[in-house]
């Protein structure tokens, strides 16, 4: 009946020394997450500024500009490459919510890797919304 106890902190309580003695998740864009915003230039698919923070794959050089796009990496630590970050996010909040969905509904998929590159864990996603009601439910992996 052990039950672990939770690690869980917001980013702005989040200490460098944390930063480097940890795997990290972190969820939500770099707008609302100081620790994404310091780690988004280091990921594959990542926020471009230059593109009004829309998600930009290094990989194949494409723009997915909808507030529903979202994005799931797993990659080193920057701060420390023994150490992994598990990053799931959105352009806007229904873009968090289709990464989310995404990584619950679509996780055999995500662990196959990007179709440019298998070996990179790195997805984007795109929400939709199945039943008309204004809330992504659903998501569709763009690559």
């Amino acid at each position: 009946n052990y039950v672990p106890q939770l690690y869980v902190k917001l980013d702005t309580e989040v200490r460098d020394e944390e930063l480097k003695n940890n795997n990290l998740i972190i969820i939500g864009g770099p707008i609302v997450n100081r620790v994404m915003g310091s780690v988004n230039t280091k990921l594959p698919i990542r926020f471009d500024k230059d593109e009004n923070m829309a998600i930009k794959s290094t990989l194949s050089n494409t723009v997915y500009p909808t507030d529903e796009s979202g994005l799931i990496v797993k990659a080193k630590n920057p701060y420390n490459t023994e150490k992994s970050i598990l990053a799931v996010a959105g352009k806007r909040h229904s873009g968090t919510r289709a990464a989310i969905v995404a990584f619950l509904k679509h996780f055999k998929e995500i662990q196959e890797g990007n179709i440019r590159n298998k070996k990179i864990l790195a997805k984007v996603v795109e929400g939709v919304d199945l039943d008309s009601d204004g809330i992504v439910d659903d998501a569709e992996i763009r690559e």
